[in-house]
């Protein structure tokens, strides 16, 4: 890895991590379903705009546009929907740690999975320490008023969404990146139109200047720009580029404490420590450098 590639993964750390903090502040003034709605129509519109400047063709498969629909569904619409839901009952520190643990899933799954990879011993052990810290964060929530057991258990079940459209991702070959992007986030808009019609939400809500920067940070630059860059890493540093599930959790807290004035706790590190221990188990990149 060269250091543009170090920096180009920093910053998507920023850009996924900052997503939390944009969620929160859209909160004080939209549902979560307005919010996830708006988030991918205009994420889907600047992608189509970016298309069009690099004369990307637009045309796919039918078998692809299927695995698009589903990817739309467990890489979009339910996850999105769980975390801005879920972001109601607890901080946008703790949702980025809990969210952390996808990799962790995605090891679980693959296993049962057509064609998947096994799991390995040192991937079992991952699991097991990361969902020690998962155990270790749920536990203290008994006590914890900013953050709620089903609040905590919506950011798993994103988790778990995001480890299946992981899987079926890898089913879609030789398509464009950012036309894939495109397809799912404009299929996204298509679904959770009619659903907020029928759900009493004014279209086009009345906001004030603070959510609908939040509204387009978390657009443009924690989904469009994102998945740009996420997939530029991809050609460039390969599997490498899994290094920011470690890194975005830290930059969420970050953010989390500079502009939401959050404070984490020391059983919220040492069960962020937990999982991140947890996937570098599972990533074994560590390990193989300590057998050579």
């Amino acid at each position: 890895m060269n250091l543009f590639d170090w920096i180009r993964l920093i910053i998507l750390s920023l850009l996924w991590g900052g997503s939390y903090t944009w969620i929160e502040l859209a909160l004080l003034e939209l549902d979560p379903v307005m919010i996830v709605f708006y988030r991918v129509l205009i994420s889907s519109i600047f992608l189509i705009l970016i298309c069009k400047v690099f004369s990307l063709t637009f045309k796919i498969k039918k078998k692809t546009l299927f695995f698009l629909f589903f990817m739309s569904l467990t890489n979009n619409v339910i996850p999105f929907n769980l975390i801005a839901w879920g972001q109601q009952e607890i901080t946008a520190s703790v949702g980025s740690i809990l969210n952390a643990t996808t990799p962790l899933f995605t090891v679980i799954i693959a296993n049962y999975w057509p064609n998947g990879e096994k799991a390995t011993l040192n991937r079992i052990a991952g699991v097991i320490i990361g969902f020690c810290g998962v155990i270790l964060l749920m536990g203290l929530s008994m006590h914890d008023i900013d953050n709620s057991i089903i609040g905590q258990t919506a950011i798993l079940l994103a988790a778990i969404s995001y480890a299946i459209s992981a899987l079926i991702g890898k089913e879609i070959k030789k398509i464009h990146p950012a036309i894939s992007a495109t397809y799912m986030l404009s299929i996204s808009s298509v679904i959770l139109l009619p659903i907020i019609l029928f759900s009493g939400n004014d279209l086009v809500p009345t906001v004030n200047k603070q959510s609908m920067i939040a509204i387009l940070g978390l657009a443009v630059f924690s989904t469009s720009i994102a998945y740009l860059i996420f997939y530029k890493l991809i050609e460039n540093i390969g599997s490498n580029v899994m290094l920011v599930t470690l890194l975005m959790p830290v930059s969420a807290i970050l953010l989390s404490i500079i502009i939401l004035n959050e404070r984490i706790n020391t059983t919220q590190v040492t069960g962020l420590i937990l999982i991140l221990v947890g996937l570098i188990l599972v990533d074994g990149r560590v390990l193989n450098f300590f057998k050579r």
